[in-house]
């Protein structure tokens, strides 16, 4: 595997980086103290934070990454009406991923490559600072107590970064943690600061996971004293308490996933009351769940831009990406379950404006609003909640046989999601069931149910898993953003699809890398069932719009019939009734433009 790690840890990051922080990853040579590495650690140790323009909600001032794992797994469906919010192109990035290709970096067809190592590039840069900082901080002057506290502080920060972003790699792309899967390739495990112009082999997943938790035990030993610096966007004793709970129930140390979560919840318990909260967005920085949070929130407004009324005056709520019916029949609770008003929320979308969509009811993403174009203060794929805490404790307990323990847990998470919280009386398989559904709505596109899924592939006791079907629809680019045609594609029960090959970049660079062992994914023509449409406008405009449709289809059809686009019948037959300048008329205007196009097209 010469160079791959040259790539990945070399070029791509000091190709990308700063020149301060090129100068560091050389040779080390501006380092002058402590407090010059915890510079370089906050500026590239940690990722960055994207937002979107507000013009034309393009990516800007930030990177684009681990976004994928959002789009794999049972949470988000396309809107298929549309694709006019789709500002970003996401539909098209996001297709491989979405309908689990062999080689996810393509288009739906084909014309477009995508880069697939976009995540794995900002992994390893990332951690190629941490293993810097790692390396020089021990070499550090330090005076006094207070100092060698602030050392310590940045050594364990840089260790827990690093747990963390192998423990994102190796969830991505190797397999499950079992035993059967110890000995399976998974990632490169570089401990190194510099530059090696070695072989490099991908370590098994046994060895990633000894990596991680021996990172995660530095990270504990470091930070246990150390006093908390930017809350919560520098890591402290919490999150590495937090992540070992994760980890450990990932590798089913049951004990160990338990004790970590109690050790989580002695340090921060708090939980956000539904019954009280006043409204908002539900995830802040603010909010007294939040433990640790790295990064943006991209995903809010990739997945939902248009939302209110624009600035021409018309109702426009157009999501690219909706809730599954997976994920809305897991709130089976109804309106007793408050989330179904502050995490997901079920909504009229549709668009009374140009390109009208008529209006239909959709549930909706709601715990960040992406439609407030702006830098969002929380973290769509890293963020730590105390609610997690009591989660990784409950299943952890009740496989553990601890039912009293694990139903308490249970019982105090739902105590402030519910308005009405019934006692927990479930046991065994039951008990297991109901905390694996209570994390499915508790966690929800927080970046957790992917990896969720496959592990319980793999959990002894109580395995689970299921089939998954999404679906990818074409769209007529040159009007309308009106569908053409949609196709199902399905993930089956312990699917290999679960484990994503090494991005296509390296496989073409060096294919003795590994073989791609995802099978190739098929697809069947889907037809979506009629939806009620409902009044989602001004009934002025959607009067107008009506009358206006059925002239500009009849127009078409005449000009389609003689041949002649936007020609005889487009001007001689348009004759609104309204007077002008009224919403009535503007509908009329909009709708005999819709109207002629499918009448001409259609003939």
């Amino acid at each position: 595997m010469r160079k791959i790690l040259l790539i990945l840890c070399a070029a791509l990051l000091l190709g990308s980086c700063s020149d301060f922080l090129e100068e560091y990853s050389q040779d080390l040579s501006k380092v002058e103290t402590y407090t010059d590495l915890d510079e370089v650690l906050m500026g590239e140790g940690y990722l960055p934070v994207g937002e979107y323009s507000t013009s034309y909600g393009g990516l800007v001032d930030g990177v684009f990454c681990f976004q994928s794992i959002h789009y794999m797994s049972d949470e988000l469906v396309n809107y298929i009406r549309s694709d006019a919010g789709d500002y970003a192109s996401i539909l098209d990035e996001m297709f491989g991923y979405h309908t689990w290709q062999q080689v996810v970096g393509l288009s739906f067809d084909r014309s477009t490559t995508y880069a697939e190592d976009g995540d794995i590039n900002q992994a390893y840069k990332s951690i190629n600072v941490c293993n810097m900082v790692l390396d020089a901080i021990d070499e550090q002057n330090a005076e006094n107590e207070d100092q060698e506290l602030e050392k310590s502080r940045i050594k364990g920060e840089a260790a827990f970064l690093r747990a963390l972003y192998y423990f994102e790699l190796v969830n991505l792309y190797g397999k499950p943690y079992c035993e059967a899967n110890l000995s399976s390739p998974s990632v490169p495990i570089k401990l190194s600061p510099v530059v090696e112009d070695k072989d490099y082999v991908c370590n098994t997943v046994e060895e990633a996971y000894a990596q991680i938790v021996e990172d995660l035990d530095l990270a504990d030993t470091c930070l246990v004293n150390a006093q908390v610096k930017n809350h919560p966007y520098r890591a402290d004793i919490t999150a590495v308490y937090l992540l070992k709970s994760r980890v450990y129930l990932y590798m089913q140390n049951w004990e160990k996933a338990l004790g970590y979560a109690q050790k989580t919840l002695e340090e921060n318990s708090s939980l956000l009351d539904l019954n009280s909260f006043a409204g908002g967005e539900v995830l802040s920085k603010s909010s007294p769940e939040t433990i640790f949070s790295m990064g943006g929130h991209l995903l809010s407004t990739s997945i939902h831009r248009d939302h209110g009324v624009n600035s021409w005056g018309e109702n426009v709520n157009l999501p690219v990406y909706v809730m599954s019916d997976d994920l809305i029949n897991a709130f089976n609770e109804g309106e007793n379950d408050l989330r179904t008003r502050y995490y997901i929320t079920r909504d009229t979308v549709g668009s009374d404006g140009y390109d009208a969509i008529p209006f239909t009811e959709k549930w909706t993403f709601r715990k960040v609003y992406g439609w407030e174009v702006e830098k969002k203060e929380i973290s769509d794929n890293f963020l730590f909640r105390t609610a997690e805490a009591y989660l990784n404790g409950a299943e952890a307990a009740a496989i553990l046989g601890e039912n009293a323990t694990a139903q308490a847990l249970l019982k105090t998470l739902r105590d402030h999601r519910l308005v009405s919280s019934r006692a927990i009386t479930e046991t065994g398989q039951a008990l297991v069931d109901l905390i694996r559904e209570e994390r499915q709505r508790e966690l929800c596109l927080e970046g957790h149910r992917w990896f969720d899924l496959r592990r319980y592939m793999v959990r002894a006791p109580y395995p689970y898993t299921k089939e998954i079907v999404h679906y990818y629809t074409e769209y007529d680019s040159d009007y309308n953003g009106s569908p053409i045609q949609t196709y199902s594609y399905r993930l089956e029960v312990n699917d290999e699809a679960y484990t994503l090959a090494l991005p296509q970049e390296i496989l073409d660079f060096q294919p003795t890398v590994g073989t791609n062992n995802r099978p190739v994914r098929a697809s069947s023509p889907y037809t979506p069932p009629a939806e009620e449409e409902i009044g989602g406008g001004d009934e002025e405009y959607d009067e107008g719009y009506e009358v206006g449709y059925e002239d500009g289809y009849a127009a078409g059809q005449t000009d389609a019939e003689n041949d002649a686009y936007y020609e005889g019948a487009y001007y001689d037959d348009y004759n609104s009734p309204y007077e002008s300048g009224t919403d009535a008329d503007d509908g009329y205007y909009w709708g005999f433009e819709d109207g002629y196009y499918d009448g001409y097209y259609g003939y």
